[in-house]
């Protein structure tokens, strides 16, 4: 997905948005985004963000299993 920056907007809140809270990795984001960061951490309006499926992570707790 593409998402255009409004003024104001941060990375975290743009993913939380889209991904939920703590279903996202960050490092994926950036990296789908070279250049990001050097905006800083409040972005202004009209920046194109792209926000790949391969930054979803599960956030459900993994199953462990107490026998083989």
């Amino acid at each position: 997905m593409k998402y255009r920056t409004n003024d104001g907007d941060v990375l975290d809140a743009i993913c939380t948005e889209y991904y939920g809270a703590d279903a996202f990795d960050l490092t994926v984001v950036h990296a789908a985004n070279m250049g990001l960061a050097r905006l800083g951490p409040v972005f202004p309006a009209g920046i194109l963000i792209d926000l790949p499926e391969a930054a979803r992570v599960s956030n459900e707790p993994a199953m462990i299993s107490l026998v083989d």
